[in-house]
């Protein structure tokens, strides 16, 4: 010990007079020397290095493919059940139409009627101001039932078609129906009438019902904090029954194209990240952490980590993980 160091231990001591001075003397021996006693410990080195060298026989095993784009629809998850065939609010707002825009004929004849005759025919002037009242009031009747149905979500063409045909549909043809989806509070601002959406139930595994959304509501349930959406349903067949649960997948904005990995290439490790095998020679290989967003049945997208043309391990890619923990000798 340096002559300098060891007296001041010793005027530390004499200092002191007490137990904490042995503290002092033993930490200040354990400083080595030329380095500062609040310094941070060196950093201990991996266990395993992130990278294999792999020989012929161990690559047969193994598929090696470049990096790629692919095709991400943008959805939003729900679930729900199925409804009425009909919604009750359509079903009375379409009636109303059609009754409303029969008075209206009625009323513009009988209008119609009564100028042509007029008091020269012995119509009296109070029944002519009647009738242009009867007329003026169906008229109003009919613009109150279409401006109903527009508010439902129901397409002008729906709305003209079904003036036209002087009768509620539903009647013949393939019926319509109904589903109610309970959407989460951040994903329905997302969410306008319109959107294609599928759905899919217990009783049918595997198959998928298209449809579109009809009505969203604009009140959020305080308790579930969901919003109530009402989409029209395709089932030419009649299988879909009210009551039965759904689960919905609803295609809030048009696909968009990001690079991408097939999904058995991206391993999910021990700590929660996601991790590739990237290689540039087919005989090394280094483990890359990335950051993955959407998927898509076997695609996994890939936000950050890897870039485009890069040679990435699509099978086999676990395999290669568990070779990176396994002990030495294994």
């Amino acid at each position: 010990m340096p002559f300098a160091r060891q007296r001041l231990l010793t005027y530390l001591s004499v200092a002191l007079g007490c137990p904490g001075a042995a503290l002092v003397s033993i930490h200040l021996a354990a400083t080595p020397a030329g380095s500062s006693p609040d310094a941070p410990p060196p950093p201990a080195p991996d266990a395993h290095p992130a990278s294999l060298d792999l020989q012929p026989a161990q690559l047969e095993g193994l598929r090696i493919e470049p990096v790629q784009t692919h095709a991400f629809a943008i959805e939003k998850q729900a679930v729900g059940s199925i409804s009425f065939d009909e919604d009750p609010a359509i079903v009375q707002a379409e009636s109303t139409l059609v009754t409303a825009a029969a008075n209206l004929e009625l009323s513009s004849k009988e209008l119609k009627r009564v100028r042509n005759l007029g008091e020269s025919n012995g119509i009296a002037q109070k029944d002519i101001e009647q009738a242009i009242a009867n007329e003026q009031s169906a008229r109003a009747a009919h613009k109150a039932a279409h401006d109903a149905l527009r508010a439902l979500g129901i397409p002008e063409k729906d709305i003209e078609r079904l003036i036209a045909s002087d009768a509620i549909p539903g009647g013949s043809g393939t019926r319509r129906v109904w589903a109610l989806a309970n959407v989460a509070e951040s994903d329905s601002v997302w969410v306008r009438p319109g959107q294609p959406l599928s759905l899919t139930v217990l009783a049918y595994p595997g198959r998928n019902f298209p449809g579109k959304v009809a009505r969203v509501y604009a009140a959020v349930d305080p308790a579930t904090h969901r919003v109530a959406v009402r989409a029209e349903i395709a089932d030419p067949h009649g299988e879909l029954r009210a009551g039965m649960l759904a689960e919905f997948t609803i295609r809030v904005s048009p696909a968009v194209q990001s690079l991408a990995i097939p999904a058995n290439g991206a391993v999910r490790e021990t700590d929660g990240t996601t991790s590739v095998w990237v290689t540039a020679d087919r005989h090394h290989f280094a483990q890359r952490t990335v950051k993955t967003g959407a998927r898509d049945a076997d695609w996994v997208q890939i936000l950050e980590g890897i870039q485009p043309g890069e040679l990435i391990v699509t099978d086999g890619a676990v395999f290669l993980s568990n070779m990176l923990q396994a002990p030495p000798g294994d």
